[in-house]
């Protein structure tokens, strides 16, 4: 069978990995018993595509987010490496050969926009924070693939959560600032007492500017996406 489209390929990855077989999916769909497993059988295919709001109620029968389903085509390679060039092109992509592997640097930093890189570490970050912790077993593999294919719709430890409560989130502003001052203050004192200080407290001082670092990012992340969605609104 000759798959036309990524979209027809993810349904069937997803579908296969819910144990639902095409007419099961179908009906779920609300397709009519005669037509539901070939609706289905069409969209694996790509023999036809499946309109937005379709694409939706698929990813919501999937519990995932629809980005899930609309990816790039990945399935050659010619097709990969013309997707890193138009990183390479928008972001300042880079690749490097490092002991024999291949290495991809995915956007370069950029000094002069803060907010540009703040929000490039902090999706990135978690990316690595959830990796970390499924290597570590401190998550199992069933809640990291719930976290990838839900993203952005789902943050599973707070750093990136674009799917949250707008009064949730200001409430938090207070908390989340104070400590922050709180964090300059305790650096600024040990400056002014001039002596040596202890490893224990130059860890504890380094985890929490990272996580100050990370509401930062969070919070300019968030705001990114207010501005882009205020711009569409025209």
């Amino acid at each position: 069978m000759i798959i036309r489209n990524n979209i027809g390929e993810r349904i069937g990855f997803f579908r296969r990995l819910h144990n639902y077989t095409q007419k099961e999916l179908g009906k779920l769909l609300g397709f009519s018993d005669k037509t539901c497993d070939v609706r289905v059988a069409q969209y694996e295919s790509g023999d036809r595509v499946p309109k937005e709001e379709m694409l939706k109620k698929i990813a919501a029968i999937f519990g995932i987010s629809p980005y899930a389903l609309n990816i790039p085509n990945i399935r050659t390679w010619a097709s990969r490496m013309h997707i890193f060039f138009a990183m390479e092109d928008k972001y300042g992509a880079e690749i490097k050969k490092i002991d024999d592997e291949y290495y991809l640097r995915i956007e370069k930093t950029y000094p002069e926009h803060p907010t540009i890189t703040g929000v490039r570490n902090a999706v990135l970050q978690e990316w690595v924070d959830m990796y970390s912790a499924l290597q570590k077993g401190e998550i199992s593999r069933e809640e990291y693939d719930r976290w990838r294919y839900n993203y952005p719709l789902q943050g599973e430890y707070g750093y990136i959560t674009f799917g949250r409560d707008e009064e949730e989130e200001v409430a938090t502003y207070p908390e989340k600032y104070f400590s922050l001052l709180n964090l300059q203050k305790d650096v600024q004192n040990l400056a002014d007492e001039n002596q040596e200080i202890d490893e224990e407290t130059i860890t504890d001082l380094e985890a929490r500017y990272k996580d100050a670092e990370r509401i930062i990012s969070q919070e300019l992340a968030e705001l990114r996406r207010a501005i882009e969605r205020a711009k569409q609104s025209r």
